[in-house]
């Protein structure tokens, strides 16, 4: 099980922490996800992934918004980028420095 990262959202133990998983594949290929559990949001990341080509992907801590609409978004907890159908993982986030 992934730790909790420090700070992120004190005190707000009534809202239950999500994961979220996001998955783009070029601007046609869009899909997302969100559980409670850290093991099914990687694997659909990593399965909806294995659909494509190229592509990447990531899973991040969630929890619903104050207002109860939306969601506050943590770090993410791995980042997967594929590549000539082959998928590297890595542990954080390199989101950003991948397209």
């Amino acid at each position: 099980m992934w730790a909790l990262p420090d700070g992120f959202l004190p005190g707000r133990t009534v809202r239950f922490l999500l994961m979220v998983w996001e998955v783009e594949a070029g601007d046609a290929y869009r899909t997302c996800g969100v559980t409670d559990s850290p093991e099914t949001a990687e694997r659909a990341m990593l399965d909806a992934l294995a659909a494509r080509p190229e592509g990447r992907g990531r899973v991040r801590y969630a929890r619903l918004s104050f207002v109860g609409v939306g969601y506050v978004y943590g770090p993410a907890v791995l980042t997967a980028i594929r590549t000539d159908g082959a998928t590297v993982v890595r542990a954080g986030d390199a989101w950003e420095g991948i397209s």
